[in-house]
C-alpha cells in the first residue's frame, strides 16, 4: 500500500472518529472549528487529529475547554486528557493559548487516537492559519508522496518525532528540498531527533 493510499484510510478514519463524537456539533456550541496540521493539509500517517477553536466573544478559554473535557471525560472510548496553557515560557517553540490533549482507543477506526485541541492567541492562530494557506499552494502530487514517504520513515512508537512534520514541511515546500538524504540533513540540523 502506497502512503498516499495508507493516508487517505487514516483520514476516512479520522472524519468517521469525528461524526461519531460530534466534534463539529460540540465546538459549533462555543465558536469555530479549525482544522490544521496533516488533517487539513491531508497528510496524515498517524491517528493524530490537531484542531483550533476560535471562541464566541466573552468566553472564558480555560472554562471552556473544561467543557470539552467534561464531555469526553464520559465517552467509553477515553484514555488520558492532559490540559496545558502554554504562556510562552514554558516550551517556547509552542504557540501561546490553552492546550487540550485527549486520547481515545477506538479500534473501529484503527486504533488509539490522539486529538489536540488548542484555543490560541490571536496573532499566534492567525499565524498558524496563514502557514497553513501557504503549505496548501505549495502541495503538488509529487512533493505530497515524497512527504508521505518520509513521514511513514520517521514514525517510531506509531509517532512521528516532536516537530518532525513541521521541519519536513519547511523543508521540502519552503526550502524546495527533495533528495532525501539532504531532507535528513536538515531535519537533524533543525533539531528533530531521528534517532
Amino acid at each position: 500500500m502506497s502512503p498516499s493510499q495508507k493516508a487517505k484510510i487514516i483520514r476516512e478514519n479520522a472524519k468517521e472518529l469525528i461524526r461519531e463524537k460530534k466534534i463539529e456539533e460540540m465546538i459549533g456550541e462555543i465558536g469555530e472549528l479549525v482544522y490544521t496540521g496533516s488533517y487539513a493539509l491531508d497528510l496524515m500517517t498517524w491517528n493524530d487529529l490537531d484542531l483550533q477553536i476560535v471562541l464566541k466573544k466573552g468566553l472564558n478559554p480555560v472554562e471552556e475547554l473544561g467543557k470539552v473535557l467534561l464531555h469526553f471525560a464520559y465517552d467509553p472510548d477515553i484514555i488520558e486528557t492532559q490540559m496545558i496553557h502554554f504562556k510562552g515560557d514554558y516550551k517556547p517553540k509552542m504557540p501561546r493559548g490553552i492546550y487540550l490533549g485527549i486520547q481515545l482507543n477506538t479500534p473501529r477506526f484503527g486504533g488509539l487516537w490522539k486529538i489536540d485541541l488548542w484555543v490560541l492567541q490571536e496573532a499566534d492562530f492567525e499565524e498558524n492559519r496563514e502557514l497553513i494557506r501557504q503549505l496548501e499552494s505549495r502541495l503538488t502530487p509529487n512533493n505530497r508522496e515524497l512527504i508521505l514517504e518520509i513521514k511513514h520513515e520517521l514514525m517510531k512508537n506509531n509517532r512521528i518525532p516532536q516537530r518532525g512534520s513541521h521541519v519536513l514541511y519547511q523543508a521540502v515546500l519552503f526550502e524546495g528540498i527533495t533528495e532525501k538524504k539532504a531532507i535528513y540533513r536538515y531535519l537533524e540540523n533543525e533539531g528533530v531527533k531521528l534517532a
